[in-house]
């Protein structure tokens, strides 16, 4: 009997290390690993040190193909239900083309009433208004849509929650805001994906038109060619008074070598805005190799 517990035992301990997910490769905490030309310890040490945290979320996805290059954060803020803030500026645009309820050439005039950001009393076309985060106008947008288009095209493009609730010209901007749209980080970066691998189901021209105003700089390569940034950088609140917020840095770097989309959310009481999330992340990226320095 006791020659059988001894071989019972061994065969248990056998089946449990099979069933024993291996250790991540790379990223903190929590799964992920890198792709050639990345630095990933240098990458955790670097956001470890500088944005890092429990609630911080940094995913990089492979453009073409959608397998994830790099993944640091772990569920309670990956899969984070998050108001997308304007962030939804690119699904917002790409719905607006598309039904054609503004073309880019559309210019909405400004009420004269006064604005939270000076640049925004202004009258302004798309492209000027996808630059500036130009609040009111995409306002105006959302009444020309409507929320029945939403629902419908937020289901087709798998959107977040697919819901556009709450007030319905700021369902995107948060709670405090009136508005109940979410989307998961991980959600997030999978939508990025399929809008700059051309996998949404709106015209070619729409989507031209929306990728081009993500533009943000061009860098050169040491070994020749260029590396393209296309993002969204943002923030809102993310809780009903305020007192947490949600940055966001999403988009795409596109080399000779590699073609990435990423997503980056930081969520908490002292978060920073979605600018400063860029401006730190693409330092970081720049001394871990996911872009080249900045020439000087």
């Amino acid at each position: 009997m006791r020659r059988i517990g001894v071989v019972a035992l061994a065969v248990l301990s056998l089946v449990t290390a099979c069933q024993r997910k291996p250790a991540p490769a790379g990223g903190r905490p929590g799964g992920g690993g890198g792709h050639q030309g990345i630095d990933v310890n240098r990458l955790n040490s670097l956001i470890d040190s500088q944005i890092g945290g429990l609630n911080t979320c940094v995913l990089l996805i492979d453009t073409k193909s959608g397998i994830e290059r790099y993944h640091y954060g772990d569920a309670q803020i990956c899969m984070a239900q998050l108001p997308p803030c304007a962030t939804f500026d690119i699904a917002n645009a790409l719905i607006g083309l598309d039904q054609g309820a503004v073309t880019p050439a559309t210019v909405y005039k400004w009420d004269g009433s006064p604005q939270p950001v000076g640049l925004w009393q202004r009258d302004a076309d798309l492209s000027q208004a996808f630059k500036l985060q130009i609040g009111w106008w995409f306002q105006r947008l959302a009444g020309a849509v409507g929320h029945d288009r939403y629902v419908e095209r937020l289901r087709a493009f798998d959107y977040g929650s697919h819901d556009p609730a709450g007030m319905a010209n700021a369902f995107w901007q948060g709670p405090q805001a009136g508005g109940f749209l979410t989307i998961t980080p991980t959600q997030q970066v999978g939508f990025i994906r399929r809008f700059y691998a051309g996998q949404l189901p709106v015209r070619p021209e729409s989507l031209a038109a929306v990728q081009a105003l993500t533009w943000d700089e061009t860098r050169s390569e040491a070994k020749g060619g260029k590396t393209v940034i296309n993002d969204r950088a943002t923030s809102c609140a993310s809780i009903q008074d305020g007192s947490r917020r949600v940055g966001w840095w999403v988009g795409r770097v596109q080399s000779p070598a590699d073609d990435l989309s990423f997503v980056a959310a930081i969520e908490g009481p002292g978060a920073p805005p979605g600018l400063e999330i860029e401006r730190r992340l693409k330092d970081i990226f720049s001394q871990a190799g996911v872009l080249p320095p900045v020439s000087p």
